[in-house]
């Protein structure tokens, strides 16, 4: 990787960036010459992110559902290169008679909402020849029993990353579906 693929002197921000999938990222950007910039909603796993990795690391509690908290964090941070959407919580797989609709409409909440605003407020903000990755999951393509709100949400993500591609052109906008990964969550 390194410099041939411009990560370099670059900013990535990740949110969901102080743990799993996401603080991956952010320490293989930055072990990859990039600033990563990470911000979550726990500060004290933010600090820890930061001091982990080391380097030019920066990072915020930021409460990702709340669109203020997100416009404010997008506009003191100013011009970066790369955004990566990785928050989320566990998903809580049951059958649709078992299921809490109000669990399910948080789930929206961080997954969808969260990364549509997201990117609604970051994307002014991101330099020439940057990109957007959002993340989803297999259940999107392929359900199994008890899993509608997970497929639904995957669904919904995959169907957002194509029509953001084509609104935000020329930034690349790209999901990455990792499947399961063992993580805290």
């Amino acid at each position: 990787m390194g410099s041939r693929n411009g990560l370099q002197n670059k900013r990535v921000v990740v949110l969901g960036g102080s743990s799993g999938i996401g603080f991956a990222v952010a320490e293989l950007a930055a072990s990859q010459g990039a600033k990563a910039v990470i911000a979550s909603s726990n500060p004290e796993r933010v600090q820890k992110a930061i001091e982990s990795i080391g380097g030019e690391a920066q990072g915020q509690a930021v409460d990702v559902s709340q669109e203020r908290d997100v416009a404010t964090f997008f506009a003191k941070l100013g011009v970066f290169d790369h955004l990566v959407f990785t928050a989320g919580d566990s998903l809580h797989l049951r059958d649709l008679v078992a299921t809490d609709l109000g669990q399910a409409r948080r789930a929206f909440e961080l997954r969808y909402w969260a990364a549509l605003t997201a990117v609604k407020y970051g994307s002014p903000h991101i330099r020439s020849g940057g990109s957007i990755v959002l993340t989803t999951g297999v259940a999107g393509r392929r359900p199994r029993k008890g899993w509608v709100v997970a497929s639904s949400v995957c669904g919904t993500i995959e169907a957002l990353t194509r029509a953001l591609a084509v609104e935000l052109a020329p930034i690349r906008v790209n999901a990455v579906s990792p499947g399961v990964v063992r993580t805290n969550l």
